[in-house]
């Protein structure tokens, strides 16, 4: 064996043995119950929550979606329902919903700013102002929720060294090729690394459910700044750890349902997550491609071909097995059922990761709800 030969051996070793650490970590730490809070009492006072729901657009199932939060197990609650338009087709389910309901305060507001390129913070800025209590849960239309929903996330701003409550999401009601690719990475890959990040100290929110203080967020400037960036949520989340606030991460997940997607809105929707990951941790965002499990199965069977003359591609399919067994536990826990066809779709989830990469790699522009928007680092938006 060359010098050349044994440094290639050695180096492909490393990162395989790297990424199969991080594998077995993250499925550990996915399935290891959270012990924060857990000790609280439920039976104690609820401080009243205003819930925040910027609409745009007809997601599936969204009427349903909605009529789970009108009908939570909490004493006191509001919900303030935003749309842009009168003309938005959520805006008539929203208003049938709450003209139905005879339990909740709720609200619906057409009345959108404009403090910056991102429709979302711009739709909600209104009904932020109006909200009648300092603590804020911001959840998305696609977001369907249990009736203990409201009482497993507050339960931990009870904590006041907390500043921030998010979740976990998993993909259900998925329908058509993208759809089913969506819901295995959710399910799978997102659930992992979500959990991961939070493990080893950088937590990363996402505004499908997101819990904090009004009073707050006013130390950073509120909502209204966030109307300069993309990715709106996980740059509170940012202000938050930058106040010395702990982010937590609720121990159930919350579902997003999915619907009917195509392939393209899968790959879209992806670019714009990468191209998020990318203007906000540049350095980080080349060295994602060897923790997939293509990438690792590749290295490592090349590292044995070299070091032990196997057969290269039975190394290979048989890493991408265990890589999947692994999945499994995380699958069952995101409320998926195993089967034939989901690893079918994950491994095909898996075998476009690294081209969707290139594709991130190559742009810096997105495609958010009918709009093309283009990121600067950061994550600001180009105005």
């Amino acid at each position: 064996m060359t010098t050349l030969t044994l440094i290639l051996t050695m180096t492909l070793g490393l990162v395989w043995i790297l990424a199969v650490i991080v594998q077995f970590l993250g499925t550990w730490v996915s399935l290891s119950p959270s012990k924060f809070g857990q000790n609280e009492s439920r039976e104690l006072s609820w401080e009243p929550i205003s819930i925040l729901k910027p609409l745009k657009g007809f997601d599936e199932g969204l009427e349903e979606n909605l009529r789970t939060f009108l009908d939570l197990d909490y004493p006191s609650y509001e919900i303030l329902f935003s749309v842009a338009s009168f003309e938005d087709p959520a805006y008539l389910i929203a208003k049938k919903l709450i003209e139905g309901n005879q339990k909740i305060a709720a609200k619906l507001i057409v009345d959108p700013v404009n403090l910056g390129p991102n429709p979302k913070v711009n739709n909600m800025v209104r009904a932020y102002e109006q909200a009648s209590n300092d603590l804020i849960l911001i959840s998305d239309s696609n977001v369907r929720v249990t009736k203990d929903y409201l009482k497993s996330v507050a339960r931990y701003m009870r904590d006041k060294k907390v500043g921030m409550v998010t979740a976990v999401i998993s993909g259900a009601s998925e329908k058509g090729l993208g759809g089913k690719l969506e819901a295995v990475f959710l399910n799978t890959f997102y659930a992992r690394w979500m959990k991961l990040l939070f493990f080893v100290g950088r937590p990363c929110v996402v505004g499908k459910s997101m819990l904090f203080r009004k009073s707050m967020a006013q130390r950073f400037g509120g909502i209204n700044i966030l109307g300069r960036y993309l990715a709106e949520d996980y740059m509170a989340g940012e202000a938050v750890r930058r106040l010395g606030l702990k982010i937590v991460l609720a121990q159930d997940p919350v579902v997003q349902c999915i619907g009917n997607l195509k392939l393209k809105d899968f790959w879209q929707r992806h670019i714009r997550w990468g191209r998020i990951r990318k203007s906000q941790a540049f350095l980080v965002f080349w060295i994602e491609p060897i923790f997939g499990s293509v990438f690792c199965s590749i290295s490592g069977a090349i590292f044995c071909s070299l070091l032990f003359q196997s057969n290269p591609m039975n190394i290979f399919s048989l890493q991408m097995l265990i890589w999947f067994l692994f999945e499994i536990p995380i699958l069952i826990k995101s409320g998926s059922k195993v089967s034939f066809s989901i690893f079918v779709f994950w491994l095909l989830r898996e075998l476009l990761a690294l081209p969707l990469w290139v594709d991130i790699a190559l742009g810096n522009t997105v495609q958010w709800r009918g709009k093309q928007l283009r990121l600067e680092g950061g994550g600001l938006l180009a105005s």
